[in-house]
């Protein structure tokens, strides 16, 4: 018995390193995201490779109906990646789109930024309604980052960037990373 238990100690690096994502040494984002969430090429998506808290990490967002979905994902120590849940936009009206991604420091990590956007034409109000989503960085063994839903409500108010019937005109706040990391740090946050 005491046998069996050390084997398996010897090879539970060997499966968590298995378990990872491996991309090709000269394979550009785009095909290594295709390879791990299937994209057609007529798929409404877009990668972006960035770095979050000193690691790689590839940013996928793909329209899946009439929801968005964005995924992250994050490099490894031993250089093999694992894939993140990140959020899914429903729709509200039309397609969302992913506006910005970016980053805040905050007690020595980053969280994440993310700017959603969705159309907004109806009889009475034409314009942009905006959503602030904040996530906490990804932990060990974790595979859906942590979203910070106070905070991003709190970011997230009065968010049409509308004219309203009768020339009524709203403007929404925080379009830019720079102008959500402005408040965070007002916030304290």
């Amino acid at each position: 018995m005491k046998w069996i238990f050390v084997f398996a100690l010897l090879l539970l690096p060997a499966v968590s390193r298995s378990e990872g994502l491996t991309r090709a040494a000269s394979e550009p984002a785009q095909h290594f995201a295709a390879r791990v969430v299937p994209l057609g090429p007529d798929d409404d998506s877009h990668v972006l490779e960035t770095r979050w808290n000193g690691r790689p990490v590839i940013f996928i967002d793909v329209a899946q109906g009439q929801d968005r979905r964005l995924l992250a994902l994050e490099q490894s120590v031993d250089g093999s990646y694992r894939k993140l849940e990140v959020t899914t936009a429903e729709e509200e009206g039309g397609l969302a789109d992913v506006a910005a991604i970016g980053f805040a420091d905050h007690g020595g990590a980053q969280r994440l930024i993310v700017i959603l956007t969705w159309p907004v034409q109806h009889a009475d109000v034409s314009g942009t309604l905006y959503e602030v989503r904040i996530f906490d960085d990804a932990k060990p063994g974790e595979t859906k980052l942590t979203f910070l839903k106070a905070l991003s409500d709190r970011l997230s108010a009065n968010s049409c960037d509308c004219t309203r019937d009768g020339g009524k005109t709203e403007h929404f706040r925080f379009k830019t990373i720079a102008g959500v990391r402005a408040e965070l740090k007002h916030l304290g946050q």
